[in-house]
């Protein structure tokens, strides 16, 4: 594969052109000698951090004697080498996944080092030869597949729609029992403190981070245990700004709000009557809803279902509680769709759904086929892919 690169030119973009040019098994020279194959080009990232999120590449060996590396994570481009530098990408945790970065110009022998200490391999596509070839300047989308083009397993034999909805319902069950688990661990190892109980100091950090979910989770949580007056280390905030952006201000204040008003009533003993309470599953909807007022229906239905319901599971299983674990599963899975997000957008697209799930349910099953798998391309042990197994 070869690419062009316009000499002289001072747009960015060109680069980022070259790169979706990429088509998979390219082999791309490094600066160290070593090849990196791709195998993904990933994901268009967003206006803030790298540029592409999810790409999948494999590092090959010096010699027979060692074994490639396989690399899942963010690419970054740059005209020159040194603006990772000038950018300050260095002190930036937001790039702590760039596992590749691609320039043009290689004008520093300074290696491109993320926050985290890591080094990351630099690619210069002016050692890639040049056809005249016209680069489109944004990625392929699987929009218009056949069979005969489609580049995936999941899209050349795709699953029928009644195995597809199995397949995604048992996958999003499996998102929830992993996270009913994991609550269910750090509900055990926690002790009472002396002004919160044991589940609030077990739930309301978790609900402080899913506020953070497509923004700073480790500073949302790190805030919400401080709020609690417990001890927490904040971290750097993402982007080293001076100042939250407004969203963030905004939901730190309904944290602090909630956390004010869930001190005397307590947050697990407030949700666990509203789940215990006589009544149908829309109306057990609603209360939940306005247990978190004044925060927005959408971000309350994300800290339902991804906190509130699994840690409810936690606790039926600390304490046989067989009707609660009933109650909180049946309203998991009765749950509406919530906003739509990039990970089920992309994985509605790959799997070429007609439309987004319009259950919460199945889309956890977007979000855990896509960690599982899909974001490493493993399709061999992908539930739509080469492996098919996982309907109930």
């Amino acid at each position: 594969m070869m690419l062009f690169i316009r000499e002289g030119s001072e747009l960015e973009n060109d680069v980022a052109r070259a790169w979706w040019r990429l088509t998979p098994q390219t082999q791309l020279p490094l600066a160290d000698g070593q090849r990196c194959l791709v195998l993904y080009t990933g994901q268009a990232g967003g206006p803030a951090g790298p540029d592409v999120r999810d790409a999948v590449l494999r590092l090959l060996p010096h010699s027979s004697e060692e074994e490639a590396l396989q690399l899942v994570g963010d690419v970054e481009f740059h005209l020159r080498a040194s603006d990772w530098f000038v950018h300050g990408h260095q002190h930036d945790p937001r790039y702590n996944r760039v596992v590749l970065h691609v320039v043009h110009y290689l004008d520093s022998a300074m290696p491109t080092r993320r926050a985290d200490g890591s080094v990351v391999p630099i690619c210069s596509l002016l050692d890639l030869p040049r056809p005249p070839l016209d680069i489109p300047a944004w990625p392929r989308q699987y929009t218009s597949l056949t069979p005969d083009t489609a580049e995936w397993p999941c899209q050349r034999t795709p699953l029928t729609p009644q195995a597809m909805t199995s397949t995604l319902l048992s996958a999003g069950l499996q998102r929830f029992h992993e996270k009913s688990l994991a609550l269910g661990r750090a509900l055990a190892e926690l002790a009472p403190g002396a002004t919160w109980s044991r589940y609030d100091t077990c739930l309301l950090p978790a609900l402080a981070e899913g506020l953070g979910y497509g923004r700073d989770r480790a500073f949302f949580r790190a805030a919400g245990l401080r709020l609690m007056g417990l001890v927490a280390s904040v971290p750097e905030p993402l982007g080293r700004a001076p100042e939250p952006a407004p969203l963030d201000t905004t939901r730190l204040r309904i944290l602090h709000a909630l956390i004010t008003r869930w001190q005397q009533a307590g947050a697990w003993q407030t949700l666990r009557q509203v789940l215990e309470q006589e009544g149908d599953a829309k109306a057990t909807l609603s209360a939940l809803r306005a247990a978190f007022q004044p925060l927005g229906q959408a971000r309350a239905d994300i800290l339902i279902t991804n906190c509130v319901l699994p840690f409810a599971a936690a606790v039926a299983t600390l304490e046989n509680a067989v009707s609660l674990a009933s109650r909180a599963r049946h309203i998991y899975l009765t749950y509406p769709g919530l906003a739509s997000n990039r990970v089920t957008r992309m994985m509605s697209t790959q799997l070429q759904l007609p439309t987004e799930p319009e259950q919460a349910c199945l889309q956890q099953g977007l979000h855990a086929i896509y960690a599982q798998t899909c974001q490493a391309k493993d399709c061999q042990n992908c539930l739509c892919g080469d492996q098919r197994r996982g309907c109930i």
